[in-house]
């Protein structure tokens, strides 16, 4: 039997048994897709499997399947040295890493080649622990997706190396004791290893890694002595996170950071072990992983934001997804109806912006103009599990397909279940204001208000930070996230240098210390975070808001920002009152290069095509100076015109209006 040019293995006939069920039922009357969440992954397989539209898409993700199988099996590294010395890249054609030394050239990629500043403190034994562990966890986020695609292929196909190679992967993590090697929180504060720094990110992937490969896989390919393996390593880590709670040595767990990618991604492990395991065997242990991860999700957003922005939601959410999903097949459906999983791919859809922007606020590497398909694999996995028509409309206009096993089981999902969400939000715990004139991204005009809530994390000094795009112009932007290692990212990035904000005092960037900073920027503490916003109207073609800053900054009694847009241009009025006279300037980051063109004109400034017009109840003069982004290209930092405007003398108090728009030419 043949179906779209492939022959069909043993394997797939009992896939086609599935397939035939299962078709019927998700496809009765265009259903909601509750009974994806419910399948296993094997029945959701055979769906793909038989799918005649899905043949080029299939074929592909076989033969990038295969292309994996080609390479080593990803054995431990036991020191810095083999980390050091093994320099394979993407074609894998030598031994395999045995240590550290060697996972620095190994085909997982570290975070850190060379020891950054943030880790000098740590002694030489130290810095090896960490590494190690940062190694297990880089392998954890590359096998999560890897071995999962190879039993998926193996499982399509019966080819009988593939099942091979799975099966060597699954002997090989089997032995790694404990999943992910401790030493992953040390840091110049924390710079010697003591004990036990307890389960982290990698566990989470491992585990999972595992247990989706298991689940991927026939019954009769697992022979008994690995199932065996697999089953006493499981229930070792169980033990071991137990411990993590009982004892509260993780810093997650003392400091109950629910709302954390680190708390979240453990739990997230401990719970699919009970699964795998048997839920009976561990009820009390099951029962307090659920009970942790329903906590994570109340700590979020009422609307489904996550406070920590968009790059550490991808890290959490896939999580969640993941084991709500596990957690649905037996019965369970606490995690997966709870409405912050509901809601999140609106939030999730929102941060697209015309021209190929993103909403970049928080730490958020990647978010760069262009990247948009930067979280396709997590809008493939909400996709699949709720069956959000925005997630699914966000993953086919916007972020495309990849190449995960999620991917190609969204692929199945029908295109008309898809449909375009509002174009503009308020949402209070994020906090941010979010519009969009249309979903042209060519055309339309969008524009982002930040404001601030007391449990932000990962957050940057952006309260009152407005962005505006027209088209494919980026007027307004911030600076943005590279990675933590940019020398300038605390003093030009983070602080209230990098964004459209107030910044009191004449301090240059370059010495915005953060003891400078306590007096000129904004105080990240959770008494000084929150920056209500206030709608007074919001529709598809304008929108006026308002943002209070006051309480945020220490120097400042009020600093209150109103703005009102259009399609054509953004108008922001500021009131400042300091509690001492004092230097007052406001920064306006362009998106047009360093070195454009140039214009001034009393109360006017043009650099390349925006003009930016203001007037003062003090005299205000305006220059512009080179600021560096992460915004405007990908993985490099980028020099962009940002106009200065700043009083001239101390003051006490300032209104300020300004003006942002096209020029004339440029609007034509």
């Amino acid at each position: 039997m043949t179906t779209t040019g492939l022959k069909v293995p043993r394997t797939l006939s009992v896939l086609l048994v599935f397939a035939m069920a299962f078709c019927a039922c998700a496809g009765a009357n265009d259903r909601n897709l509750d009974e994806l969440s419910c399948a296993s992954l094997r029945q959701l397989l055979s769906t793909a499997a038989t799918n005649a539209s899905l043949a080029e898409v299939r074929a592909k993700f076989i033969t990038e399947a295969k292309h994996d199988a080609e390479k080593p099996a990803l054995r431990r590294p036991r020191t810095l040295e083999e980390l050091r010395k093994w320099r394979v890249h993407l074609k894998y054609k030598t031994r395999p890493p045995r240590t550290l030394e060697e996972l620095r050239k190994w085909r997982v990629h570290l975070k850190y080649k060379t020891r950054p500043p943030h880790m000098s403190a740590l002694p030489d034994k130290e810095w090896e622990a960490f590494c190690l562990s940062q190694g297990d966890n880089i392998a954890g986020a590359l096998l999560k997706v890897e071995l999962p695609r190879l039993a998926a292929a193996a499982t399509l196909t019966g080819d009988a190396k593939l099942f091979e190679r799975v099966c060597a992967q699954l002997a090989e993590l089997a032995a790694w004791s404990p999943l992910e090697r401790r030493g992953w929180s040390l840091n110049n504060s924390k710079p010697r290893y003591k004990d036990d720094d307890g389960a982290w990110l990698g566990t989470g992937w491992l585990v999972r890694t595992i247990a989706d490969t298991v689940d991927l896989l026939p019954p009769d390919k697992i022979p008994p002595d690995l199932r065996a393996a697999l089953e006493s390593r499981l229930a070792d880590e169980l033990a071991l996170m137990e411990k993590d709670w009982a004892t509260k040595r993780p810093w997650y767990v003392r400091s109950q950071a629910a709302h954390s990618n680190q708390w979240i991604l453990p739990n997230e492990a401990l719970v699919r072990a009970c699964l795998f395991l048997g839920v009976d065997r561990h009820r009390e242990t099951y029962e307090g992983g659920i009970s942790r991860l329903l906590r994570s999700m109340e700590a979020q957003g009422a609307d489904g934001e996550f406070v920590e922005g968009l790059r550490y939601s991808g890290l959490s959410l896939e999580s969640l997804y993941s084991i709500a999903r596990a957690t649905a097949r037996t019965g369970d459906n606490r995690l997966l109806t709870h409405p912050f999983l509901q809601k999140f791919p609106t939030w999730l859809v929102h941060h697209f912006q015309p021209g190929g922007f993103l909403i970049n606020t928080f730490d958020a590497p990647g978010s760069s103009r262009g990247n948009l398909t930067r979280d396709r694999d997590l809008f493939a996995t909400v996709a699949l599990v709720t069956g959000n028509p925005y997630a699914l409309w966000g993953l086919r206009t916007r972020a495309g397909f990849g190449d995960t096993l999620d991917a190609i089981l969204a692929a199945n999902i029908p295109a008309s279940r898809a449909s375009a969400p509002p174009l503009f939000a308020n949402y209070a715990k994020a906090t941010r204001l979010n519009w969009r004139s249309s979903w042209d991204d060519d055309k339309a005009t969008g524009l982002w208000l930040r404001g601030g809530h007391a449990t932000d994390f990962h957050d940057h000094m952006d309260r009152g930070h407005v962005n505006f795009i027209i088209g494919r112009r980026a007027l307004l932007i911030e600076a943005g996230t590279l990675n933590y290692a940019v020398p300038n990212n605390a003093t030009h990035l983070r602080s209230v240098a990098g964004h459209n904000v107030l910044q009191v005092g004449d301090t240059a960037p370059d010495k915005l210390t953060p003891a400078a900073l306590k007096h000129a920027g904004q105080i990240l503490t959770r008494e000084r975070r929150s920056a209500p916003i206030t709608v007074e109207r919001m529709d598809d073609a304008s929108g006026v808001a308002s943002v209070d800053v006051s309480g945020c900054y220490e120097s400042v009694a009020k600093w209150k920002r109103r703005v009102e847009w259009n399609q054509s241009s953004a108008t922001i009025v500021d009131e400042v009152e300091l509690k001492q006279p004092d230097i007052v300037q406001f920064r306006w980051h362009l998106g047009v290069p360093a070195g454009a063109p140039t214009r001034t004109s009393a109360g006017q400034i043009t650099a390349g095509d925006v003009s930016i017009t203001y007037n003062a109840d003090a005299t205000v003069a305006a220059r512009i100076e080179s600021m560096p982004d992460a915004t405007l290209a990908s993985k490099e930092i980028t020099q962009h015109a940002c106009v200065v405007l700043r009083t001239d003398s101390p003051v006490q108090r300032l209104k300020l209006k300004t003006q942002i728009k096209l020029t004339a030419a440029a609007s034509e």
